[in-house]
């Protein structure tokens, strides 16, 4: 449905996340000299503009605190288009209402109750500096709600905490695209947004951000608007769906021989999720849509992950192990007899013809792409999950390194989940300390595993691929041992001798295969994915204790949680650029 109730027209899937267009402005002493219904008009033909450059069928709300003045100018305008409407208070509703006059007020609780969602800040008037404190805090969960932003500001510089100066300049710090509009009207709707420039230069200042007019809006909605999957990855997905569980199997074989851990008659079946169990209190509705659109694509981003993983490394695993093989078969052919040869003829082209198969297979389907894109697309979510009960949408997500399809697919969902509705109290702020508490536990125990089984695993390959270099070595030792002895010592004139031809195939093959584990230990990256995993671990624990110390605070806990998202986050990165120079390629 469109915002208005009608069904989406084709140009936007139906029942596609809106987008979140933020309001911050200036107060009616500010805007004195202003005509509200000529500002109104303003307003609400600026939020024409933004539509008109959507795609079709696109829907949006409007979050904002529902101040008098700019923002409840813009509530009416959004209201009016039919966009929903999400408020913020900086209070508790009841002490936030203190600050309007009687008109005022009632108009205060209309508005609230034509908001689909209202979120409490826990703020406080009893501190110093603690109004102002509240205002900003809601200007910044607002900035953490927001696709972009409409400013409704004169261009002055801050004249206090919280202000529409100060939230402009942190969301161009942010890279949010900012609408600005004159009170007055002196000047045209201005467009501040990094995107405009030609190339990535950084975090921008409200000095150096690129600027742009309203004729620039259907470029800036066209990276908003939730646009659908490329067409090559359903092919992809299809393909590595289907491939044969065969081609997985390499890589738990290589765990269990190596003393890593034992094989599982799960290593044959297709990861696929647990069953969750969802929110049954109608009150926790900001539950209720993280279990309905957030863990079913986390579990599916999850499985998919693991099994792109599966199928890579197995991929090489089997590559590296075939081409060994390959060279020793064709080195058997020196001593077997002459009768077997096409037997190890025919082993040695299904070897070659293995390698190839599972190469083309792995690049068609992307295994490596997928499992990058997945995996980041799992961590992320899994930190939304937390942070969305605070208002933290990672729109933009935590780091600027992220592919396409994972920031757009997260995207979505966050839009999805919205703003949270309720009162911000010491319960909640307990329930989001407990589950952030939880979080760390999970990830560090996982880390923990995941690095002292990689460990174990480039300790053995290396040892293993040591012995073999080792024994290939005693084998030439002996082999000029028995030269020397026959040239000096044993050798009589006009008698030849020849060393068995299987010292020659044990000489060449141990070599190759040798060569082959050092090949597996490099793709596969083990140590480095070791000590990444034991930095971590250290780094979460670290986090612990300090989420653990500190008593449950709005500020804090929200940090916190970024922080977390931002070591998580930052652990898939190294690991992606990592393992993105490692291809599925040929070895040699």
């Amino acid at each position: 449905m469109s915002a208005g109730g009608q069904p989406a027209p084709a140009g936007v899937p139906a029942g596609a996340a809106p987008i979140a267009v933020g309001i911050t402005g200036h107060r009616p002493d500010r805007l004195l000299a202003i005509d509200p219904a000529e500002l109104r008009d303003r307003l609400a033909a600026l939020l024409r503009a933004i539509e008109a450059a959507a795609a079709p069928g696109s829907r949006f709300r409007l979050v904002g605190s529902l101040a008098e003045g700019a923002d409840m100018l813009a509530a009416d305008a959004a209201l009016a288009a039919g966009w929903q409407l999400d408020t913020i208070l900086p209070f508790a509703r009841e002490d936030y209402a203190q600050d309007f006059d009687a008109a005022p007020a009632a108009e205060l609780r209309h508005r609230l109750d034509q908001s689909a969602n209202v979120l409490e800040l826990p703020g406080r008037r009893d501190e110093p500096g603690g109004e102002a404190a509240a205002y900003e805090r809601a200007g910044r969960v607002m900035l953490g709600q927001s696709d972009v932003l409409v400013a409704i500001w004169d261009g002055d510089p801050p004249r206090g905490r919280g202000g529409a100066a100060q939230i402009v300049a942190e969301a161009v710090a942010q890279a949010i695209p900012v609408l600005v509009l004159r009170p007055d009207g002196s000047q045209p709707p201005l467009l501040l947004w990094s995107g405009l420039n030609d190339h990535e230069s950084g975090p921008e200042a409200l000095d150096t951000v690129a600027r742009g007019t309203a004729g620039d809006l259907p470029r800036l909605m066209a990276r908003l608007d939730s646009i659908p999957a490329p067409a090559g990855a359903a092919p992809a997905r299809r393909a590595m769906r289907d491939a044969p569980p065969l081609l997985a199997i390499a890589y738990p074989l290589l765990l269990a021989v190596t003393g890593v851990r034992r094989f599982r008659l799960a290593d044959l079946r297709r990861p696929c999720p647990a069953g969750r169990t969802a929110a049954t209190d109608p009150a926790k509705t900001l539950q209720t849509r993280i279990d309905e659109q957030l863990w079913p694509r986390f579990d599916a981003a999850d499985c998919e992950a693991s099994l792109a993983a599966q199928l890579f490394r197995s991929a090489f695993v089997s590559s590296f192990a075939l081409a060994a093989l390959s060279v020793t078969l064709a080195l058997l052919g020196l001593v077997v007899p002459t009768a077997v040869k096409p037997f190890l003829a025919a082993g040695e082209f299904l070897s070659i013809a293995l390698i190839l198969i599972i190469t083309h297979w792995g690049s068609r389907a992307n295994w490596h792409g997928r499992w990058l894109e997945q995996r980041t697309l799992a961590e992320e979510l899994r930190c939304l999950a937390v942070s969305a009960s605070l208002g933290d949408l990672f729109l933009r997500g935590v780091r600027a390194e992220e592919s396409a399809g994972a920031g757009r697919q997260r995207r979505d969902i966050a839009r999805r989940i919205a703003l949270p509705s309720g009162r911000i109290d010491a319960a909640y702020l307990g329930e989001a300390h407990d589950s952030l508490v939880a979080l760390l536990d999970d990830q560090i125990g996982y880390v923990e595993r995941e690095s002292g089984r990689m460990h174990r695993l480039e300790h053995r390959l290396h040892r293993f691929g040591g012995l073999l270099f080792t024994i290939t070595a005693l084998v030439c030792v002996c082999v000029l041992g028995v030269e020397l002895v026959w040239t000096f010592l044993l050798h009589e004139p006009g008698v030849e001798h020849a060393l068995p031809l299987g010292v020659t195939v044990v000489s060449a093959s141990l070599p190759a295969i040798g060569a082959a584990v050092y090949g597996i230990r490099m793709q596969g990256d083990f140590a480095g994915a070791a000590e990444r995993n034991a930095a971590l671990a250290t780094q979460l624990t670290a986090l612990r204790r300090i989420a653990q110390d500190e008593p449950p605070e709005f500020d804090a806990l929200r940090r916190l949680i970024r922080r977390t998202a931002e070591m998580l986050t930052a652990d898939v990165s190294q690991w992606s650029r990592a393992t993105r120079a490692r291809p599925l390629s040929l070895p040699g």
